[in-house]
C-alpha cells in the first residue's frame, strides 16, 4: 500500500510542472491513433500529406507515432513516480520535434490551421527541451556536489 501512496505522491508532484510534456505526448499518441482509425486519410489526394508520404506510408507513421508517444509517456510516468529522468525527457522532446517539423512542413503549402497548430506544438517542445535540460543540470550539479562533499 505504501508503494501506491509513494507513486501517487511523487506523480502528483511531477505531473503539473510537466503538463506541456504530457500534453505533447498525448497529442502524438492521438495523431497515431487517428491515422490508424482513418486508414485513407493520407491517401485522400490532398497535398497536405505528400511530404510525410514521401518518407513513409500512413500505417508506418501511425505505428511509429503510437510507439514513440507511448515511450514518451512511459518516461514521464517513470520521472514522476520512481526516479528523475530529465535527460530522457529532453531526448523525448527533441525527438518529438522531428514529428512536429514533418507535420508543419507537410501542411505548409496550404498554410492553414494545421500549420499554426503544429508550429505551436513544435515551439512548446523546444521549450520542453530547455526545461528538461535545466532540470538535468540541477540534478547533475546536485550529484556532483554530493560526490565531492563525500570525498572531502
Amino acid at each position: 500500500m505504501m508503494v501506491f501512496a509513494h507513486i501517487r505522491e511523487n506523480f502528483a508532484a511531477a505531473f503539473f510542472p510537466r503538463l506541456s510534456e504530457w500534453l505533447a505526448g498525448f497529442v502524438l499518441l492521438g495523431l497515431g491513433w487517428m491515422l490508424s482509425a482513418n486508414p485513407e486519410l493520407m491517401q485522400s489526394g490532398k497535398t497536405d500529406y505528400q511530404l510525410m508520404l514521401m518518407i513513409a506510408s500512413q500505417p508506418f507513421w501511425s505505428s511509429v507515432l503510437i510507439v514513440f508517444a507511448a515511450g514518451r509517456l512511459a518516461v514521464l510516468l517513470i520521472n514522476g513516480a520512481w526516479r528523475r529522468s530529465p535527460h530522457l525527457r529532453a531526448l523525448a522532446a527533441f525527438l518529438s520535434c522531428f514529428f512536429w517539423t514533418q507535420i508543419t512542413l507537410s501542411f505548409a503549402p496550404n498554410f492553414g490551421f494545421a500549420v499554426v497548430l503544429a508550429c505551436g506544438w513544435l515551439g512548446m517542445d523546444m521549450i520542453n527541451i530547455m526545461r528538461a535540460m535545466r532540470d538535468a543540470r540541477t540534478i547533475d550539479d546536485t550529484y556532483r556536489r554530493g560526490i565531492a562533499g563525500g570525498n572531502a
